[in-house]
């Protein structure tokens, strides 16, 4: 099978595909060996295969699959190395009743924010070569906070204490975040404590 026919097979189906799908496309088992062995196609996991874009960093790829998402937690946490968690997906915050529909690979995870909380921070970051939208450090923080009871005490007092120990920190930006957020009793005891 041509090359061209292959990758446009796999960018039809959203870039990554299951077994069956590949078998009922008429592909042998020996076929999808040969294109592994190439380098041209990735085993992702167990039954499911993606085309290898070697040239295209994931986090490109997770912002054409999401367009209008913005990388939160996590994933702006691992940005700017607020963490040494390390998660199995790609995080990002949509505008709530949104509609997006996700491929089997990369893994993401979607949160649903409502418009002050979605667009607040907003902010560009320069990564191999390309910008990815992503919040700031302070609503990365803020965010942090708010989603406290599912992410534990445990991240939230490492991404707090890494957070104040940057030189880049604003301070009065994070206080500004944090009162609209209705965050700021979480904020200004967190700072009593350590300031």
């Amino acid at each position: 099978m041509k090359k061209q026919f292959i990758e446009d097979f796999f960018r039809n189906q959203g870039g990554s595909i299951r077994t069956s799908q590949l078998r009922a496309a008429g592909f042998t088992h020996y076929q999808l060996n040969q294109l592994m062995q190439n380098g041209q196609v990735l085993k992702v996991r167990q039954g499911v295969y993606t085309w290898n874009e070697s040239n295209q960093s994931e986090w490109v790829e997770v912002t054409r699959i999401v367009p209008n998402g913005i990388f939160c937690l996590f994933s702006a946490c691992q940005q700017y190395e607020l963490t040494t968690f390390v998660s199995g997906q790609y995080h990002l915050a949509i505008p709530k009743k949104t509609n997006v529909t996700l491929p089997l690979y990369p893994p993401i995870k979607l949160y649903y924010w409502e418009h002050n909380a979605y667009q607040l921070g907003k902010t560009q970051r320069h990564h191999n070569g390309v910008e990815l939208p992503i919040y700031d450090l302070e609503k990365t923080v803020c965010d942090v906070l708010r989603q406290r009871n599912k992410l534990g005490m445990e991240m939230v007092r490492e991404v707090l204490d890494t957070y104040l120990r940057r030189p880049d920190r604003n301070l009065a930006r994070l206080v500004e975040y944090a009162n609209q957020l209705g965050l700021s009793h979480y904020v200004s005891t967190y700072l009593a404590l350590v300031v």
